[in-house]
C-alpha cells in the first residue's frame, strides 16, 4: 500500500469534488482528507480548516503537471491565492479581537468589574466594524461577551455599589 502525500488545498468540498473528479478521470487516485469527517459532521467545517487533497506518492510529480497544464490553459482556476490568504489573516485577527471581547467580558464578571467591561465593549465594536459579514465563531464570540458583559453590568452596578455604599 503506498502512502499518500499533499497535492495541493481547496477552499470549499466543492471545489475539491472538481479537483478530485478531474483527476480521478486522468487516472490518477486521488483522496480528500477528512472527507468522511465533513460529510458527517459539516458543523466541524471550520475546525478542520480547508480541505487537502492528497495522491499516491508514485503519481504526486504526474498529478501536479496535470493540474499545472490545467490551471495555465485557464480551465481551472484553485482558489488559494494571495488575495484569499490576506482575507484568512484578517478574518483570524478578528476573531483573535472577538477571543479577546469574551475574555474581558468574563474577567468583568468575575475580577474587574466595569473596566473589562468597557473594555470588552470597546473591542466589540472594533470586531463590528472590521468583519462584514460577522463569520459563525466570531458572532458566536461576540454575543457570549454581550451576555457576560449584561450580567457584570447587572451584578456590578446593581448590587456591587449598594454593597460598597453600605459598607463605607
Amino acid at each position: 500500500m503506498s502512502s499518500y502525500v499533499f497535492l495541493t488545498e481547496c477552499a470549499d468540498f466543492g471545489e475539491a469534488q472538481v479537483v478530485k473528479s478531474f483527476l480521478v478521470s486522468q487516472g490518477f487516485h486521488p483522496k480528500v482528507r477528512d472527507e468522511q469527517m465533513r460529510a458527517v459532521a459539516p458543523h466541524l467545517q471550520n475546525l478542520l480548516g480547508k480541505l487537502i487533497i492528497e495522491i499516491p506518492e508514485e503519481e504526486a510529480v504526474d498529478a501536479s503537471q496535470a493540474l499545472e497544464s490545467l490551471e495555465s490553459r485557464g480551465d481551472l482556476h484553485l482558489v488559494n491565492n494571495e488575495e484569499d490568504q490576506q482575507k484568512e489573516v484578517a478574518l483570524a485577527l478578528t476573531q483573535n479581537m472577538a477571543k479577546k471581547t469574551l475574555i474581558n467580558a468574563v474577567l468583568g464578571c468575575v475580577l474587574i468589574p466595569v473596566i473589562c467591561n468597557f473594555y470588552s465593549m470597546i473591542l466589540g465594536w472594533r470586531v463590528m466594524a472590521a468583519e462584514r459579514p460577522l463569520s459563525r465563531v466570531t458572532r458566536q464570540r461576540l454575543i457570549l461577551a454581550v451576555i457576560f458583559n449584561t450580567i457584570g453590568f447587572y451584578i456590578w452596578l446593581g448590587f456591587g455599589l449598594k454593597y460598597f455604599l453600605q459598607h463605607r
